[in-house]
């Protein structure tokens, strides 16, 4: 088995087994080039044969895997194992969202990774009024990318770029949190340090554009999560935070899966 960086000719294998594996997001080129433009993505070959992928990157000093599918008729025969060795080689902290297959649990904590809290995709279309003194207004991606590096330091153009549609949520003049939106769905949110994770949430749902009914993803302990369950929202699928320790990411203030 040869392990390897993606190209361009294995994009249809890799729809191929995402698709097999239930998993949209990989049936779409321009995800994948997102994906190993921004860390590593590497396909497991096997007999001139696409057998599995995975993909990682740097969210602040640790490694976040992404993706990792198989396909379906080589699951079970060692190719994630051998996936995750390559990608998590010379790699310190680490964090991924297992799925709820029992068979992601124990490969993840053979590399070092355990279950640490409810990773919950939200739905629902009442929301809670508007908070005062928060103002949020869809921007241009790259002007959310600079709000989001003045609030945690890190530089997610690319990520905006993907994303599409940016927003801000201010406070007078100052950005206290910023974020990504599509039809119906809060993409990604963060919040400053001592800021308020609740109101900038709610004031950024106010402007998805699509509705009535929206998504959202949640860390479990974030502290938004009886606010919207209060309102009517409801859980619709969940994953699990897997990490090699409980201080990777902070849960309180970072909303979606890429949680950087």
């Amino acid at each position: 088995m040869e392990i390897r960086v993606v190209s361009d000719t294995d994009f249809a294998a890799v729809a191929e087994i995402a698709e097999a594996n239930g998993d949209a997001e990989g049936q779409d080129p321009r995800y994948v080039r997102h994906l190993e433009g921004i860390g590593r993505f590497l396909i497991a070959e096997e007999s001139g044969a696409v057998a599995g992928y995975c993909a990682t990157h740097q969210v602040g000093t640790a490694t976040m895997l992404s993706d990792l599918f198989i396909s379906p008729e080589r699951q079970g025969a060692g190719v994630g194992r051998r996936l995750l060795a390559a990608a998590f080689e010379g790699a310190g902290q680490r964090f991924t969202f297992a799925s709820q297959d029992p068979r992601a649990l124990p490969l993840y904590v053979r590399q070092g990774m355990v279950p640490r809290w409810p990773l919950l995709y939200l739905a629902g279309s009442a929301l809670p009024a508007a908070p005062r003194g928060l103002d949020c207004r869809i921007v241009a991606p790259l002007e959310a990318a600079e709000a989001e590096f003045g609030i945690t330091g890190q530089d997610r153009k690319a990520d905006y770029a993907f994303w599409g549609n940016g927003l801000i949520v201010r406070k007078g003049t100052a950005a206290v949190a910023a974020g990504a939106v599509g039809p119906g769905q809060l993409i990604h949110l963060v919040t400053a340090e001592h800021g308020d994770p609740v109101g900038a949430l709610i004031a950024a749902l106010h402007v998805v554009p699509g509705g009535p009914r929206l998504e959202v993803c949640m860390p479990g302990p974030h502290p938004a999560l009886g606010e919207l369950l209060g309102s009517g929202w409801r859980v619709a699928d969940f994953d699990h935070h897997m990490s090699s320790s409980d201080d990777v990411l902070d849960p309180t203030s970072v909303l979606s899966p890429s949680l950087a």
